[in-house]
């Protein structure tokens, strides 16, 4: 063909696809030519610029940090949502939970086991989730309470209440982990391990297709400090005077992402780091500005596949670099 028909073959073939939306074989049976043939005229259209794909961000989504993370801490994916008020930790942990629901809704597969933690904006997701209707290709899920209780067991903070309320999203079935969330010595702690219904529990949280991790910060005002009666301020605040900015499952953590040693750390029952690591898919879920270090140090570590957080934090982790 001379020049002439092939740029008139190019227009004719892009237009046809993206702006009839004929499929490649319609077009190809139209025009009396291969499929082949329509694939390398549309490839060719694309390299000579017949078609630009123009893709626009809606407001309320953040494509671009979302990569950025993605590609900086080589995460399998980021899920960044609009923040309203950086500050108030209770507004963000709202936000983050109800753009966490949305990721799990997205993933969770039929028959699929889950492993979770506790804190704030894990109550933000399974509130989140609790008021929509869930698929019925969806439910039959297992959740495991991959971490002891702690402080008041009808608070619905407490890992054993949000283990159960997610699994009757699901109408699924709630493994629960009866031990406290921090024993109180560490003896104490070797006698919980030694029994077999506490094994079979965490054998199983070990063996999860998901695990669903709320990312702490050492702070006074944080939820561990008010509701616990085993975790004072001084241990957390000794903690990070050694380094740690973070925790997961109440394993404390510095900016590597590294395990800090502690005294507190041989007394917490549920997964530790290397075992949360191990789980297919680690999702991390935290926001605000008390967080940013956290965050930014589990990233570092490799502790998680996936983070959901908010845009002003993802802001401030990528300036960090």
């Amino acid at each position: 063909m001379n020049s002439d028909e092939t740029n008139r073959l190019l227009v004719k073939i892009a237009r046809l696809y993206y702006e009839q939306e004929l499929t490649q074989g319609e077009i190809a049976d139209r025009l009396n030519i291969s499929r082949q043939k329509v694939q390398r005229t549309l490839h060719q259209a694309k390299e000579e610029g017949v078609i630009q794909v123009v893709i626009r961000s809606i407001a309320g989504t953040f494509p671009d940090l979302e990569r950025a993370i993605e590609d900086n801490y080589g995460l399998r994916e980021a899920v960044v949502a609009d923040s309203t008020a950086f500050q108030d930790q209770e507004v963000v942990s709202r936000e983050v939970g109800a753009a966490a629901a949305d990721y799990l809704m997205r993933v969770i597969s039929p028959g699929q086991s889950i492993v979770i933690s506790w804190g704030g904006t894990l109550l933000g997701m399974v509130n989140t989730l609790a008021t929509r209707p869930v698929k019925n290709e969806v439910r039959g899920i297992k959740v495991i309470q991959g971490l002891g209780g702690l402080g008041d067991p009808n608070k619905e903070v407490h890992a054993a209440d949000l283990t159960r309320r997610l699994a009757q999203v699901f109408n699924g079935r709630a493994v629960l982990l009866p031990t406290p969330g921090v024993a109180g010595s560490i003896g104490s702690q070797e006698a919980f391990y030694a029994d077999p219904h506490v094994q079979q529990v965490l054998q199983q949280a070990r063996q999860a297709d998901l695990a669903i991790m709320g990312i702490g910060a050492p702070r006074p005002d944080s939820i561990l400090v008010r509701e616990g009666e085993i975790v004072k301020w001084s241990e957390l605040e000794a903690l990070q005077m050694r380094g740690a900015v973070g925790d997961i499952n109440l394993r404390y953590f510095d900016e590597r992402g590294e395990l800090v040693e502690s005294e507190l750390n041989n007394r917490v029952i549920g997964l530790n780091l290397d075992e949360i690591r191990k789980i297919n898919q680690v999702i991390g879920i935290a926001g605000g500005a008390t967080k940013v270090k956290a965050i930014q140090g589990a990233l570092s570590g490799k502790l998680i596949d996936v983070l959901v957080t908010d845009h002003q934090s993802a802001q401030a982790i990528l300036a960090m670099e």
